[in-house]
C-alpha cells in the first residue's frame, strides 16, 4: 500500500512514471524543467520540484502527497480527480490525455524515460516524416532459445502525429499473442532511433536504423533488448531489416517464426502483396545480412567473468 499525505491508504499507484513521460511528450515539453513548470503553473505550492520529478519519471519513487495527483490532473486539463489519475490504467490515461489535448490515441506513445531534449521531427530530411511513413515487414533472427536458427517476421508501422513527429509501432506474434510496442522516433542526421515499449509494460526494445532517401523502400539496422521467450534473462542484439509493403491486415495476420530456407522471404513478401524484381537475389541477400543467430549474453557468461574478478574486489573491501 502507498500512503498519500494524511489521507489514508489505497492500492499501489499504476504506471505513474509512464504517465508522466507520456504527458510530457504529448504536451510538447522539451525538458523536465518544462513539465515541472506546468505543475507550478496550476499550483504555486505544488510539491512537484525538479529533484522529485526526476525520481518520479525514472520510476525510483512516487509522490507522497495526494495533491500531486490532483495537480497532474490540472496539468493535462482533465476534470477527473487526482485519485483517478493515480489509479487508472495506462490505457485509460492515454484515452483521457488524447481527449484533453485533441490528439489521436494512435499518435500517442510512451517515450523513453528521458524527456525529449532535441527536435525529433526531422521534417526537413528528404521530405520529412511523410517519406518514412508506411508499413514494413520486419525480419530478424529469433532470440528465443526455443526457436534457435529460425527467423521471426514482425511488422513496423511509421505514422506521423499531429505534432509532426514520427510514431513507431513494432509488432510480433508470440504464441498467439499480438505484442505491440510503441514509441516516438528520434531522427539525428541520417539515423533514426526508438525505444519501444508495450503501453501497459516497461520492457524496452531498442531499434536503431539507417535513414534512406525517398522512397524509403527498406530500413536496415540493429535491434537490442532481452529475449521475451526464454528460461533465463538473455540480453540480445541482432541485425533487423524492414521492407516496405502494402499496409493490409495480412501484415499482422501472418507474423510468425519460420525457417530461413531459400525462397522463404521472397515468398512471404509476395504473400504480402509486394512484387519484387530479382526476388531470388533479394531473398539470399536478406538471409545473408541477418545471419543465423543473434548475439546474446547468458548468466554463464556473467558468472565466468565474475568468478575471476569478484574476489579481488571482495578482498579489497575486506
Amino acid at each position: 500500500m502507498v500512503r498519500l499525505g494524511h489521507g489514508g491508504t489505497r492500492p499501489v499507484v499504476v504506471a505513474f512514471a509512464a504517465k508522466l513521460r507520456l504527458a510530457a511528450s504529448t504536451l510538447g515539453c522539451n525538458s523536465r524543467k518544462d513539465i515541472c513548470a506546468r505543475f507550478r503553473a496550476v499550483n504555486k505550492s505544488t510539491e512537484c520540484d525538479l529533484d522529485r520529478l526526476n525520481k518520479w519519471m525514472q520510476g525510483r519513487s512516487l509522490p507522497r502527497a495526494v495533491s500531486v495527483y490532483a495537480d497532474f490532473a490540472a496539468v493535462i486539463g482533465t476534470a477527473k480527480s487526482g485519485h483517478w489519475i493515480a489509479n487508472c490504467s495506462i490505457e485509460e490515461f492515454t484515452a483521457e490525455l488524447a481527449h484533453c489535448t485533441g490528439t489521436e490515441v494512435a499518435a500517442l506513445a510512451i517515450p523513453d524515460s528521458s524527456v525529449p531534449r532535441g527536435n525529433p521531427r526531422g521534417t526537413g530530411l528528404f521530405g520529412g516524416v511523410a517519406t518514412l511513413s508506411g508499413a514494413f515487414a520486419a525480419y530478424s533472427p529469433a532470440w528465443s532459445p526455443h526457436f534457435r536458427g529460425r527467423l521471426i517476421r514482425g511488422g513496423l508501422r511509421l505514422s506521423p502525429s499531429r505534432r509532426e513527429t514520427l510514431i513507431a509501432t513494432y509488432s510480433e506474434t508470440l504464441f498467439g499473442r499480438d505484442v505491440r510496442l510503441m514509441a516516438e522516433a528520434w531522427i539525428f542526421g541520417r539515423s533514426m532511433h526508438f525505444v519501444v515499449r508495450e503501453p501497459d509494460g516497461d520492457v524496452p526494445l531498442f531499434i536503431s536504423l539507417q535513414i534512406p532517401g525517398p522512397p524509403a523502400s527498406v530500413l536496415c539496422g540493429i535491434m537490442s533488448g532481452a529475449a521475451f521467450v526464454s528460461q533465463e534473462p538473455l540480453q540480445s542484439a541482432c541485425r533487423i531489416i524492414f521492407i516496405r509493403v502494402p499496409d493490409t491486415p495480412r501484415l499482422d495476420a501472418t507474423s510468425r517464426y519460420f525457417d530461413p530456407i531459400p525462397g522463404s522471404i521472397s515468398a512471404d513478401l509476395a504473400d504480402l502483396g509486394l512484387a519484387v524484381p530479382e526476388a531470388d537475389h533479394l531473398d539470399a541477400l536478406t538471409r545473408e545480412f541477418l545471419g543465423a543467430a543473434p548475439i546474446q549474453v547468458t548468466n554463464q557468461h556473467q558468472g565466468t567473468f565474475a568468478a575471476i574478478l569478484d574476489r579481488e574486489h571482495l578482498d579489497a573491501a575486506g
